[in-house]
């Protein structure tokens, strides 16, 4: 097997522009475009025929260490005979050092993106090869293609977990706290005091890493309303002017104010997460159902995957809480690269029935593909698969909202959690990074 250069790049965004640059090699500055060959992108069984070929792929560090990710990459090295060059960028620096080296022209060969709004400044039109007409788009389950699309094309593989998010919680902690699951805001207070008052944390989240905050879960419900969403698309509304979002806020300052957090959340970071909540330090932590099964360690802890169930995300915008659907990466193709045709054939490897359930044999997940016949769904859904229909929503915010970023909203959230600002100042500053983005990105009305 031929070793991968996975770099994880914490470092300042100059530095990080100054170490990395050279290590893709697969940019192309010059005017021109290669065309994609017509029939490239629809052979959604074809393989390598570049034996030796060295591709570039650009990922965020953590989803790049999937299992199923590594279980693909370590399959299309062996039957190949090609290598990958794996790069993967730290996530809260992911979308500044990404949009950096696209902008000078260093664009690698293959690049994992999540869909929607988001992608847009990376110009898909230009840069991305387009998959419209690749035979593999009909096995994409319909809850999971409209996330592979900007304007109508296709423009990545959703290769990724169908996962559902809510709030994991420790099944046997209740159960020795005398403790009911939450089904409205006020009772998930409650259930917090209660855990609080029993010296068990009640919810752990990674303040310091500020992408765990999470807070698109709270947006879903707000702007599953089409027509306010297009009020917030078009400026003609603000954070600042929806009430829902000011009651999000106030949550986040209740969590830290009253203990909820923990007395170190300002310090807490993702690395530990699996530590603290395997270890019965915290009772829940908002996350997505297969966590449990592609990230957290079972086997080390004293709490196993199957002893947590999932219930609703209670972040305060709506009264019953709600869950988010799929949320899947997608893998995009440099259309303009030196090496476009191996990049398009690697993207068809992983479409291939053969290949992909050999990567996600026994991951715990929904399907994203129909031929998908080795996966398993999470106990954690099958138990909440009524609820879901019922106040589950779609990953509306990241995938719809205009200037929506994880990381640069959640830093103002940060803010407000350690007290540096007010909610007011939080929604003002949460606002004008939106408003800034969309402005960058040339949006009509702002």
């Amino acid at each position: 097997m031929k070793k991968r250069t996975v770099l994880s790049l914490i470092i300042s965004l100059i530095l990080v522009i100054a170490t990395v640059t050279g290590c893709s090699g697969s940019g192309d500055n010059s005017e021109s475009t290669k065309e994609t060959p017509s029939d490239s992108s629809n052979d959604s069984n074809s393989s390598s025929s570049n034996a030796e070929i060295t591709l570039t792929l650009y990922g965020n560090a953590e989803d790049i260490e999937k299992p199923y990710m590594q279980t693909i990459f370590d399959l299309y090295e062996e039957e190949t005979g090609s290598t990958l060059d794996i790069v993967g960028i730290d996530q809260d620096n992911f979308e500044n050092v990404a949009l950096t080296k696209f902008q000078t022209g260093d664009i690698p060969d293959l690049f994992m993106h999540f869909g929607g709004y988001g992608l847009d400044a990376f110009n898909p039109q230009e840069n991305f090869v387009d998959f419209s007409d690749a035979e593999w788009v009909s096995d994409i389950e319909d809850m999971v293609l409209s996330q592979t699309k900007r304007d109508g094309i296709i423009y990545g593989l959703p290769y990724w977990e169908a996962s559902i998010s809510g709030c994991v919680y420790n099944k046997k902690i209740f159960d020795e706290s005398g403790i009911d699951v939450p089904t409205t805001q006020d009772e998930f207070y409650e259930v917090c005091q209660t855990l609080l008052d029993n010296d068990v944390q009640p919810v752990y989240m990674a303040v310091k890493d500020q992408w765990p905050i999470l807070y698109q879960y709270a947006l879903d419900p707000v702007f599953a309303d089409t027509e306010l969403l297009n009020q917030l698309n078009s400026n003609q509304t603000t954070y600042a002017e929806i009430p829902e979002l000011t009651d999000m806020c106030e949550f986040y300052k209740k969590m830290a104010e009253n203990g909820y957090l923990g007395e170190m959340y300002a310090t807490d970071t993702w690395d530990y997460a699996s530590e603290v909540i395997g270890t019965g330090e915290a009772a829940m932590m908002f996350v997505w159902d297969t966590w449990l099964y592609t990230d957290y360690d079972s086997e080390s802890y004293e709490y196993t995957a199957d002893d947590f169930g999932m219930m609703p995300a209670f972040m305060g915008t709506t009264e019953n809480g709600t869950f988010e659907g799929p949320n899947c990466s997608l893998m995009l193709a440099n259309k303009n690269g030196d090496n476009v045709e191996a990049a398009i054939e690697f993207i068809n490897f992983m479409a291939d029935p053969g290949n992909y359930n050999i990567g996600f044999e026994g991951i715990k997940t929904a399907p994203v593909f129909k031929g998908q016949n080795t996966i398993e769904t999470t106990p954690q859904y099958e138990e909440i698969e009524q609820l879901f229909e019922e106040i589950g929503n779609n990953s509306i915010a990241y995938q719809e909202i205009i200037g929506f970023t994880q990381v640069e909203g959640a830093k103002s959230i940060q803010e407000l959690l350690i007290g540096n600002i007010t909610v007011e100042e939080c929604l003002k500053l949460m606002d004008e990074d939106r408003i800034k983005t969309a402005s960058s990105q040339q949006v009509e009305g702002f």
